[in-house]
């Protein structure tokens, strides 16, 4: 199709399905080709919206796969107390970049008891996490004694502020995409215990996101489950 702005509905479908194109392929396809059609149509560019009825389908979302240890190591082990702190709540809690930068020195009053307080749920803090904070609150004294931001992680133009640090300092500060950290702990969660109300309990999310961390784990579980049943069965009348 050289020219886009007098193709039909019928020659569109046509082009498109002798791709045979499957799955996310098509639906990135289709979903492309409605923008463009769209966009030709409303700016006077086409006569028409061929891709008006064309059908889209969903994306398939797939399964949350864990992400690479080395960098969340390196990360964790960093000598810039505040890279550490933050790496340890995305990879141990899961918490959201919103949650993180909006963490106050109010938040941590019982870090002495590992606690973290969030506005909907309190976090019982692992082991390191518990260590990272510590040492970075020690930084934040040293650093900035007589800040009067109540927010627990600072920069030198936010210390002289209220507000909180900005969402690119909180970016450059962890390994990889906070999407990324942020599912490879569910992951991790949902293939030990596998139980999408104890995620949603912990981390704070919808029963319907924690399932699609629990459910892939689940299913295993009951083929397994079969499979072991099925072989200890053994054959009538042995």
């Amino acid at each position: 199709m050289d020219d886009l702005t007098h193709v039909s509905a019928v020659r569109l479908r046509q082009n498109l399905d002798a791709c045979r194109l499957r799955g996310n392929d098509y639906t990135d396809t289709a979903s492309a080709l409605r923008t463009v059609f769209t966009f030709l149509h409303t700016h006077h560019g086409a006569p028409g919206n061929p891709a008006v009825h064309l059908r889209v389908g969903t994306l398939n979302r797939g399964i949350p796969l864990p992400a690479d240890p080395g960098p969340i190591r390196e990360a964790l082990t960093s000598p810039d107390a505040a890279r550490a702190a933050v790496t340890a709540l995305l990879a141990f809690h899961a918490l959201r970049t919103t949650e993180i930068r909006t963490l106050t020195l109010e938040s941590l009053r019982d870090l002495d008891q590992s606690r973290l307080h969030l506005p909907d749920r309190t976090v019982l803090l692992a082991d390191p996490v518990t260590a990272r904070l510590s040492a970075y609150l020690a930084h934040r004294t040293a650093t900035w004694p007589r800040t009067a931001n109540p927010h627990l992680f600072l920069t030198r133009k936010t210390a002289i502020s209220t507000t909180p640090v900005s969402r690119p300092w909180l970016y450059r500060r962890y390994p990889a995409s906070s999407h990324l950290l942020h599912a490879d702990r569910l992951v991790d969660e949902a293939r030990a215990a596998g139980d999408a109300r104890m995620i949603c309990e912990l981390f704070g999310l919808t029963f319907s996101t924690a399932a699609r961390y629990t459910r892939p784990y689940q299913d295993a579980a009951a083929l397994h489950r079969g499979a072991h049943v099925k072989g200890a069965g053994g054959t009538p009348g042995s």
